[in-house]
Formats: C-alpha cells, sequence, structure tokens
C-alpha cells in the first residue's frame, strides 16, 4: 500500500484497517490501534472482529463487490454500535485486492432514534388514557345518565378535567419543544429572583393552605441579580414549590432558601426543601427524564404531566445553570437551583 494511501488513513478519526487477501490485517490506522489494543498487523481479522455480519460484508468485497456496508455491535465497554464500511483496494503489485474496514461509531443516533420511539410511545399512552375516558364519559351521557341532572353533571365534571389534562399535557410538550430548539442560546436579561421568588410563593400560598403545608420563606431583596429569562424562572420555581407542596404530605414544611455564590464561584443557590417522605436514591437520577414520576397514580392524581422537571432541566441548560437533587426516605427532599449571577453593565 501507497505511503500516500498510509497517510491519508492514519488522518481518519474512524477506525481503519485492511485486510489482505488471505484474511489477514496488513494495516491498522492510529484511530484503530487506540481503539483496538489487541490488533495487530499479520492477525487474522476474524480473530478480532467475530460479527458475522462484518465478515460477510467482508467476504463480498474481497470476492469481487466494489463497496459493502454492515451494521453491527461490538462488545466493548459495553455494546456499543458501528456502521462499518467496506471498500475494494486494488494496488498494482497485488493480483487479488485487499479491503479498507472503516468504523463508525452510531451508539448516539440508535440512542437517539430509541428516544423517540420511547417519547412518540409516552405521548401516545399519555393523550390516550383521557381521551379513552372522554370518550366513555360522553357514551354515558348518550345513553343512561342523558336524563339524570346530578350524574350529568358529575361526568361533566370529569370530562372537564380530563381535558384540562391534555390541555397541560399539550402545553407542556409545546414548552420543552421550544425550550430545546433554544437551549443553544442563554438569555441575556437582568433578572430580580426576589421578586420571582415572592409572586410565585404569594401565588401558591392557598394551595400550600389547602394542603395544610407551613411554607417558610428565608430570601431578601439584598439577593444579587442573575442572568435569565424571568418568564422561564417563574416557571422553574412555580413547579419545583407546587411539587413539593402538592407530594410533601400534610403537616410537613416547605421552605424556599438562598445561598451566595461560594467564593471564586459565579452561581447562587436557590433551594425548596421540603420534610416529606423523600425519594429512593435508585429514582433521583431519573427524576429529569420526560413522562418518568416515582408514583405515576399519585402523580396524576395531582394533576401531573410527567414533565415538569424535564422542562425544569432544559431551562437551567439554556440558562447555564443545573439543578441539584439530594434526598432522605422519611426526611425529605431538597432540589437546589443554581444560576449565574448578573454582571454589572458597562
Amino acid at each position: 500500500m501507497r505511503k500516500s494511501v498510509r497517510y491519508i488513513l492514519n488522518g481518519l478519526t474512524l477506525p481503519v484497517f485492511v485486510v489482505d487477501p488471505d484474511r489477514k490485517i496488513s494495516f491498522i490506522n492510529k484511530s484503530a490501534k487506540m481503539r483496538y489494543h489487541e490488533a495487530y498487523t499479520g492477525q487474522f481479522f476474524n480473530e478480532l472482529i467475530t460479527s458475522k455480519k462484518c465478515l460477510d460484508a467482508l467476504e463480498l468485497v474481497l470476492n469481487g463487490e466494489p463497496n459493502a456496508t454492515a451494521n453491527v455491535i461490538l462488545q466493548e465497554v459495553v455494546p456499543t454500535s458501528f456502521r462499518v464500511s467496506l471498500s475494494r483496494l486494488d494496488a498494482d503489485s497485488e493480483p487479488l485486492p485487499s479491503c479498507v474496514l472503516s468504523f463508525e461509531d452510531i451508539s448516539h443516533i440508535q440512542e437517539a432514534e430509541q428516544m423517540r420511539h420511547d417519547f412518540v410511545a409516552n405521548v401516545s399512552h399519555e393523550l390516550r388514557s383521557p381521551l379513552t375516558a372522554l370518550s366513555g364519559f360522553v357514551e354515558t351521557l348518550q345513553g343512561a345518565a342523558a336524563n339524570d341532572k346530578v350524574a350529568r353533571e358529575r361526568f361533566l365534571d370529569m370530562m372537564s378535567n380530563e381535558a384540562d389534562r391534555m390541555a397541560r399535557l399539550i402545553g407542556d410538550l409545546l414548552s420543552l419543544s421550544k425550550l430545546q430548539a433554544s437551549e443553544r442560546v442563554a438569555p441575556t436579561d437582568r433578572v430580580d429572583l426576589f421578586r420571582i421568588l415572592s409572586s410565585v410563593s404569594s401565588s401558591l400560598s392557598g394551595l400550600a393552605d389547602a394542603n395544610k403545608v407551613k411554607l417558610k420563606l428565608d430570601f431578601s431583596n439584598s439577593m444579587p441579580l442573575v442572568t435569565g429569562d424571568s418568564d422561564e424562572l417563574t416557571q422553574v420555581f412555580q413547579n419545583l414549590i407546587e411539587n413539593a407542596i402538592k407530594y410533601s404530605g400534610n403537616g410537613s414544611t416547605v421552605s424556599v432558601s438562598f445561598a451566595p455564590p461560594k467564593q471564586g464561584k459565579s452561581h447562587l443557590c436557590i433551594m425548596v426543601e421540603d420534610t416529606g417522605e423523600g425519594i429512593e436514591p435508585t429514582q433521583i437520577p431519573r427524576l429529569t427524564e420526560r413522562f418518568y414520576r416515582v408514583d405515576k397514580g399519585r402523580s396524576r392524581a395531582q394533576g401531573g404531566t410527567g414533565l415538569g422537571l424535564a422542562i425544569v432541566k432544559h431551562i437551567l441548560i439554556r440558562h447555564r445553570g443545573w439543578l441539584k437533587i439530594s434526598s432522605q426516605l422519611e426526611k425529605g427532599s431538597i432540589f437546589a437551583v443554581y444560576l449565574p449571577v448578573s454582571k454589572e453593565k458597562d
């Protein structure tokens, strides 16, 4: 193989092998050496790569086909998906062709496709449930309850609740889609968190009273301004404080407090803490996944769509902040929001 070809193959970021007519590896580029430390020239290729799909494609090319492709899963540290591209390499000095194989890691594409599939399945399920309920109520109203005023009012009230649930779900889906489309662009406004937290806490005081939850506020108007979008940050704290009130239980306390940036750091912290039943440690990493619920029945009963914390996560990503969740069973949970302090404008 010519030096110029070797230089080109070594410059590629994909792992590349050249396999000779005897099915032995005759060349390994730098990327392949970094990924497959055990590979060596002169090694039979099927000792390194055992995938039948890949080996069948290799046979096709060595037996005359100019090109072939194969999607394979190879066991590395974790099972990894690759798109293998194979091309015939003819050399004047060799009577039989060799084969160039490049390995493109497509695991992220497969994962994205699986996420899309799961998302569509979840949305379909979440919309089907209230639609099924509405259909059942309509059928009942057209039949046995047609002339029953009390039953009619009760069913109409339930239909209204199901319609509201669908509206919340669609609204959250649109919010999430908008956030994901714009999260690369950070907001630039200077926002007063004291006003936002005061407004949200005031609007939720009635809910706290209804749930017999004490709402404790520990922040002042001396908080520094943050860089952000006022409406989106209102949505963050509305979601977190409302969740804490709804799920902490009667007689519990929900505290909203502020911690200034640590020495040399640029992010302040707002903590929403409750004294509820806590969350299993194994469930905490999944709380910001779309449609993930710790208690599905309880969440739906409270009017939850399963998208609230996913929206919070994406808002904070756009704000170049983050959410940290900690919890202890029977003691409560803390949702800590970190946001960048706004720099003084010249």
